[in-house]
């Protein structure tokens, strides 16, 4: 009951925030998109989702439903952006800024160019499409750039959130310091000391494909320090952000 009641209580926020964006951009339209372009509301929708991990954490929830939790939450975003577009479109209309059109018909317009601040259609693109293309713009054509957009993409974001929650609670879990789970080498070597493993491992973790051969051994003593099935290792070693979640909801 108490998670049912802490899923409710999650869902009315998120659905309220979308709400309070969708009736700001009524009245500031354009300074609105120029937030959601810096991100911005990506930050605090991932404040959400942790607030979610960290609730879902306290309940022992086990891991295939919090994986599944995971791989819905963008898909839920939007399909709360959805219906709550197309009730402001036709509820709510606005002047278009690119438009000549005034009200309702400016933003059907709009909405046919692509150009509407309200998502009124579900949009596979931001989920698959968009990191491959950031992919491909990155080692195909060298624009550097297009880093950002991928690691914003919905499921590299929040698979690396995800990542980063199981590396806290596992550091605290093990009476570490979980603030060093976000410091790049500190936090392998944290993990080398939680596996009583020599620390000069270290250098073996920075050296390109040999590292797995180092993950491995150390996912393979977190497996036996967590008390979960060895097999999980090859996982966590070949796919981290998805399976360090094992460690933590078991």
């Amino acid at each position: 009951m108490k998670l049912k009641n802490t899923i409710t209580k999650f869902l009315i926020i998120v659905l309220i925030f979308e709400l309070i964006i969708d009736i700001l951009k009524l009245v500031i339209p354009a300074q609105i998109q120029y937030l959601e372009f810096s991100y911005v509301f990506t930050i605090v929708r991932a404040i959400f989702f942790i607030l979610l991990l960290k609730e879902l954490y306290k309940h022992k929830i086990k891991f295939g439903f919090i994986l599944l939790t995971v791989l819905l939450f963008p898909i839920f975003i939007q399909i709360i952006q959805i219906i709550l577009g197309n009730i402001f479109i036709h509820f709510c209309p606005q002047v278009p800024t690119e438009s000549n059109n005034q009200g309702l018909t400016g933003l059907l317009n709009e909405m046919r160019n692509n150009n509407c601040s309200y998502p009124t259609q579900f949009d596979f693109f931001p989920y698959i499409e968009f990191p491959v293309f950031c992919l491909k713009q990155i080692f195909s054509n060298k624009e550097y750039s297009y880093f950002i957009g991928f690691l914003f993409s919905p499921y590299i974001f929040y698979f690396f959130l995800f990542f980063k929650f199981c590396l806290f609670m596992l550091f605290k879990e093990n009476d570490r310091s979980p603030f060093l789970s976000f410091i790049p080498i500190l936090n392998g070597i944290t993990l080398l000391k939680i596996c009583k493993m020599p620390v000069t491992w270290i250098f073996i973790l920075l050296i390109p494909f040999v590292r797995l051969v180092g993950l491995y051994k150390i996912n393979n003593r977190l497996c036996e320090i967590q008390d979960i099935n060895n097999s999980s290792a090859i996982w966590m070693t070949l796919l981290r952000p998805i399976f360090y979640g094992k460690l933590i909801f078991k």
